[in-house]
């Protein structure tokens, strides 16, 4: 997709194409901003900008996205732009080749346990971005989830992105800037991405194909990112059988969203986190719609109690105990939701 189809992010686009336009690239770059707006996307156009074989796409900044390098970015297979991430880093982990029977398997159970970019897939990538480029393009080695790298992997980075090659790039994206370590971020130039408009937010779904049985709500519920519109469309379906209306919670409703978890306990203690995210916006909307000082005064401790909840399941408490009591404590409250 060529940058004018990355949408919401019209600035950071515009700055990457003017880099890719006079070929003055910085050394590393950070992409910082929310989950689900775009970063990695944006990584791998610019990285198609920088690579691109078209000379009328190059003298614009941007790529054509049909000639052979274009092609290879997308589909993954360009020798010299890396992307990494947890099912980079897994891959790495499976001692088994690709064809080999149980690979696909024991590949997605490896993903579902990566938490962390550990020392051993950064000495994997620095040792690539030593290596003699293929092509006549650029290097682009793209680490997501970059504030994941806790200090061995980090600093094994640390020279690699200060002084890189000629013609070589290190793009870092992340979510949470202010964990990371001050020695990576004073070697990266930082690149803001906004949160995405509700308008953006459908649209991309729409033209994603991406089906929801509350496309309106879920753009509502997303928080600016499309990552959060797909968790607010699940959270949804699952309160929705706690049936929300004007007399408040259904009496059977907390047990029956409860029981809708997932079995496995990272994948319910996502969901039970979405849905508490959900009802927070839900409480929220309910506060600046109360037309009293004591209704006020409920939603506040309502989300009082929620700022709780949520730092219980940090904590490791069942997801489904506290996404039942959360659900038992809104008894009485007209929450809007639906």
């Amino acid at each position: 997709m060529p940058f004018t189809d990355i949408l919401g992010q019209e600035k950071a686009s515009s700055y990457l194409q003017l880099l890719a336009r006079g070929q003055k690239v910085p050394g590393a770059l950070l992409f910082y901003g929310p989950d689900g707006v775009g970063k990695a996307k944006t990584a791998l156009e610019f990285a198609k900008a920088l690579n691109c074989m078209d000379p009328m796409a190059r003298q614009t900044g941007d790529a054509c996205g049909v000639c052979a390098s274009c092609k290879a970015i997308a589909q993954g297979t360009h020798p010299d732009v890396t992307f990494v991430d947890f099912t980079y880093q897994a891959r790495l982990e499976v001692k088994k080749d690709f064809s080999s029977k149980g690979y696909q398997e024991e590949l997605e159970k490896e993903i579902a346990k990566q938490q962390h970019i550990n020392v051993d897939t950064i000495r994997d990538i620095t040792a690539k971005s030593q290596q003699k480029a293929v092509g006549p393009g650029w290097k682009v080695l793209i680490i997501d989830q970059a504030q994941t790298m806790q200090g061995a992997a980090a600093n094994a980075l640390l020279k690699f992105i200060e002084e890189p090659p000629q013609k070589t790039v290190w793009i870092l994206i992340t979510s949470k800037r202010s964990v990371m370590l001050r020695t990576i971020l004073s070697r990266c130039q930082p690149l803001a991405f906004a949160p995405l408009s509700e308008d953006h937010i459908r649209q991309i779904l729409t033209q994603t194909g991406t089906e929801t049985d509350h496309p309106d709500l879920c753009a509502r519920y997303a928080a600016g990112s499309v990552s959060g519109a797909l968790k607010a469309d699940a959270a949804l379906t699952l309160l929705s059988e706690a049936e929300f209306g004007p007399k408040g919670v259904n009496a059977q409703g907390p047990s029956l969203v409860s029981a809708g978890l997932s079995r496995t306990l990272v994948a319910a203690r996502q969901e039970a986190n979405a849905a508490l995210d959900v009802l927070t916006i839900a409480l929220h909307q309910g506060w600046t719609q109360a037309t009293d000082e004591s209704q006020r005064r409920s939603y506040q401790d309502a989300l009082k109690r929620f700022e709780n909840y949520k730092r219980s399941l940090s904590r490791n408490v069942s997801p489904a105990l506290v996404l039942e009591t959360a659900l038992m404590s809104l008894d009485g409250l007209s929450i809007p939701i639906f």
